[in-house]
């Protein structure tokens, strides 16, 4: 029997076990066992297991989220349709699938296309997805799951690869595949900085890390906390410092959020580069349907794919971008809301084809008259650089003035366009993927997984829109005091507290709390990961590195090294013949755990590839 041991069974663990089921015809004629390792159960994984509390949420709609690969991805193996998790949620509440858990029953059935389910019935969906692509399995071919953490990857004289868990045992496979997702990382730079200013001063520092499993319990009850970081991770911890303290929300008669404290949560000192959180996760009904297809940019890829030069990204790429970004939203802004503009479509869409980069703003102005309606990036980059420094009380006032016009822009029906938008970036999203190739180091570091990647989560990675009126109500009630924009920490010694300050309030706020809050960043030489430290200190495991062809100069990014098959790359260069790595801090990119239904999603891409790798070299 051949072996194939996948070690981390979260979402992108299963979705491989999904690909090699599919396309298990490839393999040698002999028996196969797919065996899953990993400490947390199989499917869920770490980030989506039960027993969490129903506070976290996911930041993604019920609707557009899918483990099953449809016929739009264009790969080799064949295709396995199946439910989104709205319809999963749906056929399950009305006895059409098996049951879930009864403490899942009520989130099952409060799940709607439209709503943000928690994350502990995401797992249910992948506990689901999984049990029902093995009850699927082809004849020879089974799946077991081993609970354990593996420690260890050493290959043996007659070319096994050995798995060493952390229990002492240890199993044998013919290919191993590491799909181990999110990492903790060792505090390095500045973090190191801060972690050791509070172990001098008996502070407390939580670095960037999974918010939902820290200890919060040494957050005192009305402490000042500094928050470094207004992602998604920023709105896990306020909400399990509030309502997970027993606070709560009640809606006034005028409609209002409220929020009424329970005494115990500490007052959080909140900011960042942008100093906002990003914007609201869109939501609107597009009057022209999803965006399919880009205008400018399509032509425009098949025919750098032609050629075989370099491109630059702020020359080649960012104009179509910009224009197609554009064209997205004024398309939709004169369906949805014409009484903002001033000139017939078709007028408009004629000079909008025509126009170059430098007379797209003209162009917009003359047609959107008020600027409160027109495309602007900068607004989306920079909200707050307008806003001069003060102190606290007119800052929060006018940050509570930003949120409320926010919540009115996620609400507001004629603001369709922004959700067009949305829907163009992520069709970006996995066509910029295909020109990394065609790119310097610079533009691949700095413009592509840098500016581009920040506008992108800028419009679709935001918080739904709910997490920003509790915000909204949070910080009326005091508990949440923004800081703003370009938030900088500074280590103050002479007073044993971390101060910080911004680019939008006078002075410095003390404080003897400090929380990193965001996930780390991928890095392979400061992983706190077991098995990938010991891997990369034998040379088994070597990081990504970006060369400028001109200069020799290379550029690390964090993420491990595989070849063009996702086998890993070894310290002298050459590709491992039976080991394997899958995710998003490999260097293939663009696996995230689930896809958009009827996308051709790189997840199922990437997948596909590396099932069909591990499946013919078995021979």
């Amino acid at each position: 029997m051949a072996r194939i041991a996948v070690l981390g069974a979260g979402p992108v663990g299963v979705g491989l076990v999904e690909r090699l089921l599919a396309n298990a015809d490839l393999a040698p004629d002999r028996p196969i066992e797919i065996m899953l390792i990993d400490p947390h159960p199989a499917g869920p994984g770490r980030i989506w297991r039960g027993g969490q509390s129903p506070l976290m949420r996911m930041n993604s709609l019920a609707k557009d989220v899918t483990l099953f690969p449809g016929e739009a991805v264009r790969c080799a193996g064949p295709p396995r349709p199946g439910p989104s998790l709205a319809e999963w949620a749906t056929a399950t509440a009305a006895g059409r699938l098996p049951p879930v858990d009864p403490e899942l029953a009520d989130d099952v059935r409060e799940i709607s296309p439209v709503s943000f389910p928690t994350r502990r019935v995401q797992g249910a969906y992948l506990s689901w997805f999984l049990g029902e692509v093995i009850r699927q399995a082809p004849p020879g071919v089974r799946v077991t799951v081993r609970r354990g953490r593996a420690v260890a990857l050493t290959g043996a004289p007659d070319g096994t690869e050995r798995v060493h868990l952390a229990d002492g045992s240890r199993i044998d496979a013919d290919a191993v595949v590491l799909a181990l997702g999110h990492l903790e990382a060792r505090p390095q730079g500045e973090q190191s900085e801060a972690a050791g200013f509070a172990e001098r001063h008996g502070l407390v520092y939580l670095p960037p890390g999974f918010v939902a499993e820290a200890d919060l319990s040494v957050l005192p009850a009305g402490a000042d906390v500094l928050v470094r970081g207004m992602g998604l991770a920023f709105f896990d911890l306020m909400a399990l410092v509030t309502e997970g303290r027993g606070g709560r929300y009640v809606r006034e008669r005028g409609g209002r959020l409220r929020y009424l404290s329970s005494g115990r949560e500490p007052r959080l000192l909140a900011g960042s580069r942008r100093g906002l959180p990003y914007r609201c996760k869109p939501s609107h009904r597009l009057v022209h349907g999803p965006v399919r297809e880009l205008r400018y940019f399509p032509p425009a890829l098949e025919r750098s794919l032609a050629g075989d030069g370099m491109l630059d990204f702020r020359r080649d790429l960012w104009p179509l971008i910009r224009k197609d970004l554009s064209f997205a939203y004024h398309r939709e802004l004169f369906a949805a809301a014409p009484r903002h503009t001033a000139m017939p479509w078709p007028d408009f869409e004629r000079l909008h084809d025509a126009a170059g980069m430098d007379e797209l703003d003209a162009l917009a102005e003359k047609a959107v008259p008020d600027p409160a309606h027109r495309w602007n990036m900068d607004d989306l980059r920079a909200p707050l650089r307008h806003v001069e420094p003060g102190n606290a009380d007119d800052f929060r006032a006018r940050y509570v003035t930003l949120l409320e016009q926010e919540l009115r822009r996620a609400h507001d029906p004629a603001r369709s366009a922004d959700s067009a938008v949305y829907g163009a970036q992520l069709l970006f999203f996995e066509r910029l993927a295909r020109l990394r190739h065609r790119l310097s180091p610079r533009d691949q570091v700095g413009e592509l997984d840098g500016a581009w990647f920040t506008l992108f989560n800028l419009v679709a990675s935001g918080p739904p829109a709910f997490r920003t009126e509790e915000l909204l109500a949070l910080c009326r009630a005091g508990v949440v005091q923004p800081l703003g924009s370009g938030m900088r920490v500074r280590l103050d010694e002479s007073t044993g507290r971390y101060r910080a300050g911004s680019a939008n309030l006078d002075g410095e706020c003390p404080a003897a709390v400090l929380i990193d809050a965001r996930l780390p960043e991928p890095t392979l030489d400061g992983t706190a990961d077991e098995l990938l430290r010991a891997l990369h200190a034998a040379g088994a495991a070597s990081e990504e590195f970006l060369t400028e062809p001109a200069t020799g100069h290379r550029t690390p990014t964090g993420r491990i090294a595989v070849d063009d098959r996702g086998r890993m790359v070894t310290a002298d260069g050459t590709a491992h013949p039976a080991r394997y790595a899958l995710g998003w801090n490999t260097s293939l990119r663009g696996t995230r755990a689930f896809a958009i239904p009827g996308t051709d999603a790189a997840t199922f891409r990437h997948g596909d590839l590396v099932a069909r790798a591990v499946l013919t070299g078995l021979s």
